[in-house]
């Protein structure tokens, strides 16, 4: 039988799994990832306090010439803009307990529709997002220095992040798997 191609799997199956191993890795992950982000993209970044959440939207606004250094989790003032060569809205939902609670919030003031959004914590904002194109990335820690973060989007806008070997010498182990 003739081996799959990504493009003969439905996007909303398309799912990408990256094993991470140590900070560079997540850095030089996060830097190629930002470096193929377009205008409108939205992230969101999902996985346990440690994770590696704020790491890698640190290393996507380096990509986007946004000095690392001020990129922080803006958990007490819920989003932070970064000026850069695309702009890039920092959203932390952590102190969210209820989706009643975004309701004070305009879209502006979380989405940067003309540059990127990345959310940590993005639970309660994910139902409003439903004609967004979202690039869902899930962290899991599998030991002390190693991550796997699974991508998922069902938007063809970010199609060409799942071409075969966009990501290679990145991860020690970067699969393309169909959901369960």
């Amino acid at each position: 039988s003739a081996a799959l191609s990504l493009f003969d799997l439905p996007l909303e199956n398309l799912h990408l799994k990256l094993t991470i191993e140590g900070l560079e890795a997540t850095d030089r992950f996060g830097k190629k990832l930002g470096s193929l982000l377009r205008p409108g993209s939205i992230l969101l970044l999902e996985g346990e306090m440690g994770a590696g959440k704020t790491t890698l939207a640190k290393s996507i606004c380096s990509a986007l010439e946004i000095n690392p250094e001020i990129v922080n989790s803006p958990t007490y003032t819920f989003a932070h803009l970064y000026p850069g060569k695309l702009n890039v809205s920092h959203v932390d939902l952590f102190r969210i307990e209820r989706s009643e609670e975004l309701d004070d919030f305009d879209r502006e003031d979380l989405i940067c529709d003309e540059g990127i959004t990345l959310v940590e914590w993005p639970t309660f904002l994910e139902n409003l997002l439903n004609h967004d194109p979202v690039l869902k990335l899930k962290f899991n820690i599998t030991e002390t220095d190693c991550r796997s973060i699974m991508m998922i989007s069902n938007h063809p806008f970010y199609r060409p992040l799942f071409e075969e070997g966009i990501f290679s010498g990145i991860s020690s182990n970067c699969t393309v798997v169909e959901t369960p």
